[in-house]
């Protein structure tokens, strides 16, 4: 690949398309088990959720009442409001921060192995359970700076979501590494790579919403058919599948993302150029992120590593050595030497 340098860190220069064909020939006879490997991760995540919220679940409209009295609003509009409103349960907010960052640590083995040409199998996404102490400490870790940072504002809650986009990705690429390393690891990368991933994120926007559109649709028909929760909440899982097939596509693509900033996926070409328009945005994107590295430096140092397990043998697969090829050819080869 076509990479610039700054500092010791890789620029990724290459356009959002070229990145995408990476992710679908990582996927290349793999579609079939990518798509199981989400429609296991959505289904474990969503079906206890679903349970939980109605069997244990408030209807959110109680926060507007305050013994019987519903602030002014008359019975009609209230009956709208609370007919809108989901039920949720304590039970499932507990279930989707015990499981997900061994789930999320399962999908980046899972793709990281994929894109590196070795067999994958959808039950793989399981193997994040092996490390779910960690797994678990590294995502409160993460939620906790970008919680705090999304107080202040919407904008540097965004720039922390991705400065620590890699984070998952490093620990899937060695489970021996600590919370704050692979915190630090995916600062680190994401240096003057945040506009670039921002946008690559944007570029699925069109395939998101062909996705969404049906599940909308069934979402909507449910709604007009029953008043049952149960059906409402089972329909609505069956919607979010359809999403599986983009989020894979998603996936492969990130994980091509992590390589290239690993240094595992470089091409033997001159770096390409940074044009005027690239350059102004990293350098604006820095600069906030610059800020936000000063307060994060100067507040007091967290103890993730009470969250840590022993690390138990290696999950995943090893990387390629410095500069080494994929196992597959690419496809469209030559277009990455325009």
């Amino acid at each position: 690949m076509q990479n610039n340098m700054m500092g010791q860190n890789i620029i990724i220069t290459e356009r959002c398309q070229s990145l995408r064909q990476l992710g679908r020939n990582a996927l290349r006879g793999k579609w079939g088990q990518a798509i199981l490997a989400m429609v296991i991760y959505t289904l474990v995540l969503n079906v206890p959720i679903a349970i939980f919220d109605n069997l244990f679940g408030v209807n959110m409209a109680n926060l507007f009442t305050d013994e019987g009295f519903t602030y002014d609003m008359d019975v009609e509009m209230y009956s709208q409001l609370y007919n809108s409103m989901p039920q949720t349960s304590i039970l499932s907010s507990i279930w989707m921060i015990l499981i997900t960052g061994a789930l999320t640590l399962g999908l980046m083995i899972f793709f990281l192995a994929a894109f590196r040409g070795h067999n994958v199998v959808g039950k793989d996404v399981f193997l994040g359970f092996e490390r779910f102490g960690k797994a678990l400490g590294l995502l409160l870790y993460q939620a906790l700076f970008i919680f705090l940072w999304s107080m202040l504002f919407i904008i540097p809650g965004i720039i922390a979501s991705i400065r620590y986009s890699q984070a998952f990705f490093v620990l899937a690429d060695d489970p021996n590494k600590s919370i704050t390393q692979c915190m630090d690891e995916s600062k680190f990368m994401m240096k003057g790579n945040k506009a670039k991933y921002f946008l690559l994120g944007l570029s699925f926007i069109g395939w998101l919403v062909l996705s969404v559109l049906p599940g909308s649709i069934l979402d909507a028909i449910a709604g007009t058919m029953t008043d049952s929760k149960a059906v409402i909440a089972i329909v609505s899982v069956i919607s979010s599948l359809l999403l599986c097939p983009v989020y894979a596509y998603m996936y492969s693509t990130f994980a091509g993302f992590y390589e290239i900033l690993a240094g595992h996926l470089i091409k033997e070409t001159a770096p390409a150029p940074l044009s005027v328009d690239q350059i102004e945005v990293n350098a604006s994107v820095d600069k906030i992120a610059e800020v936000i590295d000063e307060v994060e430096n100067n507040a007091p140092a967290a103890q993730p590593e009470a969250a840590e397990e022993a690390a138990a043998e290696d999950i995943t697969p090893e990387a390629p050595a410095q500069g080494e090829a994929l196992p597959e050819p690419l496809e469209e080869e030559d277009k990455y030497n325009d």
